[in-house]
């Protein structure tokens, strides 16, 4: 690997002042010491007054010495101010290389040394949109970038180190014993794995609580990936977490802009273009619509999936995750969305429209040619363009040249959208944990609890930190349950069979699960009650399971049962090894 170096210091406008007037001394010296050379030694039988020896003895000049100067004046007037203003020229080249200089072993000291920052590694627009938005919400960033990269100077991040992610002198040289957290957002999986690798490798005997988050841009390997290490028994080093950009954007998407109210009909939806983007906001939009508190119950989200496999792909992403039948009605349109719209065979228009084509030029026709069809309101057509994205939102002549028409276009950046470090930090777990609070909702209704009767009868939003924090143990806890009964994870595909938990595993796992949560709450400080006290930390429950009351091991039972339930709806499914 190649000795990592930091990059040239920033450009201040003190810096660029000194080499302008660097410039324009030197060539005014150059000048004038010709000028005035030609008139001094005009007559000269000592020295020569040919044009090369007019240059030569201008040359000197910038040495401190000249040797016609050994000659008593008077000087020509320009021989007198070029004998002052050439070494002081000379004198600022040496100034700002010793700046130079001493600035870039500051800085790769100044890396080096670092604490309590964050490291993003890549020379993708991706690690380049990270970096500005970790530096804008006040945290010290350190990039690496390749040799190879681009390295011009940049006020977004102060300290730059250049080399490989994956050798661990380069991340030593980045401060990674001090970091708060690595992101790998180079150009290819593999890079950003062994990265992370290399860093959780690095950390292991100081800190292994360092989030390592790393990018992987095919969804499928992402997924595979997160099965993996969920599944493992003791993950070594730094806590390693696997993101994909467009999972993320349509997560954020949603987030931004929720469906509509349930008190209606159930809003129609439309996806354009199979693509990774466009699968992931059709999960998405199934997961928002069925968590909604005021959806009315059987009330399904019309969502019409165009393109030319999109048979195919409602096949595959019903398959991988169940829960699409239940809270969707779908239909798939194996044609161009232009030519449904002109046909006439799209006969209920949309209350949304999301044009996801990875081509974003047919993106962009599509949107504009197809957008007098829509009965959606302002901002109803959301096109993926991530290189209009900053012009987008800067208003001007691009708000106005999408603002006009039947509907107003909502132009999307996938990129810009995905580096939201907040989003990027929930990680697997916490999505599976909200999934299991999700369901403990949904059981505790069936069994007539009423919302807010208790702290944790309450939407994710609501919950109290130590409650998520006890569904986040849970969560964590999958993979050790698991491996207890010899199954692992994987993605759910068609060709895999999915194997089911015995009543004997169920009964072994409930125990398990039982034994875990007394364990976390009397670490908590939790103590055992005939009657629960949340103020102060009371519970029946926390008792051996062999004196457990038959409904307290029920709900244990219940929660081991909703294990594969609740990897269904992440896209996995259990199977033995």
């Amino acid at each position: 690997m190649a000795e990592p170096r930091t990059d040239l210091p920033r450009q201040h406008p003190a810096a660029n002042t000194l080499r302008i007037g660097f410039t324009v001394t030197a060539a005014a010296s150059l000048v004038l010491g010709y000028v005035g050379f030609g008139i001094f030694l005009r007559d000269s039988t000592q020295y020569g007054n040919r044009p090369l020896d007019l240059l030569y003895y201008d040359v000197q000049l910038f040495v401190l010495g000249a040797d016609p100067l050994q000659q008593a004046g008077p000087y020509p007037w320009p021989l007198e101010i070029a004998r002052y203003a050439a070494p002081l020229a000379t004198i600022t080249a040496l100034v700002e290389a010793a700046r130079l200089l001493f600035a870039v072993e500051l800085r790769r000291l100044r890396a080096r040394r670092a604490h309590d920052h964050v490291i993003v590694c890549g020379d993708t627009p991706l690690a380049e949109i990270l970096s500005r938005r970790l530096h804008a919400s006040g945290n010290r960033v350190v990039q690496i970038r390749s040799q190879s990269g681009s390295v011009a100077p940049s006020p977004s991040y102060p300290l730059l180190v250049l080399g490989d992610g994956r050798d661990a002198g380069t991340l030593s040289a980045a401060g990674l014993h001090r970091a708060t957290a690595l992101y790998a957002c180079t150009q290819e999986s593999a890079a950003n794995i062994a990265i992370g690798l290399t860093a959780g490798r690095g950390r292991r005997l100081r800190s292994p609580s360092l989030p390592i988050y790393t990018h992987v841009p095919d969804p499928d390997l992402c997924l595979t990936l997160q099965a993996r290490y969920l599944g493992l028994p003791n993950p070594p080093g730094a806590r390693l977490d696997f993101f994909n950009v467009d999972d993320l954007a349509a997560r954020k998407l949603f987030m931004e802009e929720p469906l509509a109210p349930g008190d209606g009909p159930a809003p129609h939806l439309l996806v354009a273009g199979m693509t990774a983007f466009g699968r992931a906001l059709i999960v998405e939009a199934a997961r928002h619509w069925r968590r909604r508190p005021d959806s009315a119950p059987g009330s399904a989200l019309h969502i019409a999936l165009v393109a030319g496999d999109a048979t195919e792909t409602l096949g595959h992403l019903t398959h991988r995750y169940p829960f699409l039948r239940h809270a969707c009605r779908l239909r798939a349109y194996d044609e161009d969305l232009v030519d449904l719209l002109v046909n006439g065979e799209l006969n209920d228009p949309p209350d949304r429209a999301y044009i996801c084509y990875e081509d974003e030029e047919r993106a962009l026709k599509t949107a504009l040619t197809a957008d007098r069809y829509w009965r959606g309101r302002r901002n109803s057509t959301v096109v993926r363009l991530d290189q209009l994205a900053d012009f987008r939102e800067d208003g001007g002549l691009a708000s106005q040249l999408f603002d006009e028409g039947p509907t107003r276009l909502r132009v999307y950046g996938v990129l810009r959208a995905a580096c939201d470090p907040m989003l990027i930090a929930e990680d697997l777990v916490e999505r599976l944990a909200r999934v299991i609070h999700d369901r403990y909702l949904a059981a505790r209704h069936s069994h007539g609890d009423a919302r807010m009767t208790s702290p944790s009868i309450v939407p994710w939003e609501d919950l109290s930190p130590e409650l998520r924090q006890t569904n986040r143990a849970q969560a964590e806890d999958i993979g050790r349950k698991l491996r207890a009964i010899g199954c692992v994870l994987i993605p759910r595909m068609r060709q895999a069979e999915e194997d089911v938990m015995s009543e004997v595993e169920v009964e072994r796992l409930a125990m398990m699960e039982h034994e875990r949560w007394c364990m976390e709450r009397l670490a908590a400080g939790w103590r055992f009650a005939d009657r629960r006290d949340d103020r102060r930390k009371l519970h029946p429950a926390l008792r051996d399971w062999s004196t457990l009351p038959a409904d307290l091991r029920e709900r244990n039972h219940d929660a081991v049962r909703e294990v594969p339930l609740i990897l269904a709806d992440a896209g996995f499914q259990l199977v033995r090894v």
